[in-house]
């Protein structure tokens, strides 16, 4: 933590809340806050809108209910063509495909999390975008967080924080130090045009005759996307499993992008690790907080998101610090990834020769992760 660096410099603003990241958990979390009368600032460190690595799918109970209930409908221009999605089709080597139906919503993440920053924004919630966290340091009663915007830095001041800022969160590491964190590296690469299947799902294909490694594909707008974390070792199954689907391997991507996911799955269900501090909460990825199987982070950065909210207005009432209501309140989201990280391990770590066997249990628990309550 950058302890000395924050204290030299003049406080510029003071604020109730601090909520440093602009994706879903981040802004529900700061909205939540705005609505209960505090004084809240949210903080993205790139220009908005912005992009990320995601396929877009507004997946399960979780990521649905709760955009529905904080921050209504969305808006059919936000979403991309097609606006939604049957469900899945699980693709394993030498099986014939199973489908999960479950409508899904999908889009460009740079359009929906941007239409949930503007509903935090009607909320009261003050917004400065370019703003680069670079690190904090704690008083009695307040942190002290300094951020970079363009060529000045800036000291700012709230009783509490909230770091939303995604897998490689910079607040977890100022609060969390020594704490190890693992990552995957999933990579996402763009087409023009359209391959011959099914528009309207999101297709998992699974090449190794085993869960892991894997890719997905889904179309958007006037482009098609593969998308995985085994991407770079599957270069020779993704040409060979997409060529009968019209998949040219000569054609040139429009582009490749890539993210990081922090697996935290273990520290968090063990106890070793817990995404608060004080009055500093964390949320979705920056606390670990993603889905096993899917990896899919909405829903559970949206719930981790409310709570942190609620988890803050009381402890503004009470006094109490925020961490000991968030620990309690945020139970159930790490009780559904302790569920499904057992799933998850009970699934074959070695190709099998029971192709339809393993396309079932395959099947099964993906759609555990769409049934989480």
């Amino acid at each position: 933590m950058r302890s000395a660096e924050c204290r030299q410099m003049e406080i510029m603003e003071s604020y109730d809340v601090i909520v440093v990241g602009a994706g879903p958990g981040g802004a529900l979390a700061a909205k939540k806050c705005a609505e209960g009368g505090l004084k809240t600032l949210l903080l993205e460190k790139r220009t908005l809108p912005r992009d990320k690595v995601c396929t877009g799918m507004i997946m399960g109970p979780w990521a649905h209910d709760i955009i529905g209930e904080e921050f209504g409908d969305i808006p059919g221009g936000i979403l991309a063509d097609p606006p939604f999605l049957k469900g899945h089709l699980i693709h394993v080597s030498g099986a014939e495909p199973r489908e999960i139906n479950w409508k899904t919503p999908v889009g460009w993440r740079r359009d929906i999390d941007f239409w949930m920053v503007e509903k935090a924004l009607a909320a009261g919630v003050e917004l400065i975008s370019g703003a680069r966290f670079l690190g904090l340091s704690q008083g009695a009663d307040l942190f002290d967080v300094l951020v970079q915007t363009g060529e000045e830095r800036l000291r700012l001041q709230a009783k509490f924080l909230v770091g939303a800022d995604g897998a490689t969160s910079r607040v977890r590491s100022a609060l969390f130090p020594d704490l190890k964190v693992p990552y995957a590296s999933p990579l996402r690469i763009c087409y023009k045009g359209s391959l011959d299947m099914e528009k309207d799902r999101c297709h998992w294909f699974f090449p190794k005759r085993m869960p892991r490694p894997r890719f997905d594909v889904n179309h958007k707008d006037d482009c098609f996307l593969i998308e995985g974390s085994g991407i770079r070792e599957l270069r020779s199954e993704i040409t060979e499993t997409l060529t009968k689907f019209g998949y040219d391997p000569s054609m040139k991507p429009i582009w490749k992008d890539g993210c990081a996911i922090a697996i935290l799955h273990a520290p968090l269900v063990d106890g070793s690790f817990v995404p608060c501090r004080g009055n500093a909460l964390l949320v979705g990825d920056a606390g670990g907080m993603v889905f096993p199987i899917t990896f899919e982070g909405i829903g559970s950065a949206l719930m981790s998101g409310r709570i942190a909210g609620e988890s803050i207005l009381e402890a503004n009432r009470t006094n109490k610090p925020a961490s000991a209501i968030y620990r309690e309140k945020v139970r159930p989201v790490i009780h559904a990834i302790g569920q499904l990280q057992r799933i998850s391990k009970a699934l074959p770590s070695e190709p099998q020769t029971d192709m339809e066997s393993l396309s079932r249990r395959i099947t099964e628990a993906y759609r555990k992760t769409l049934e989480i309550e």
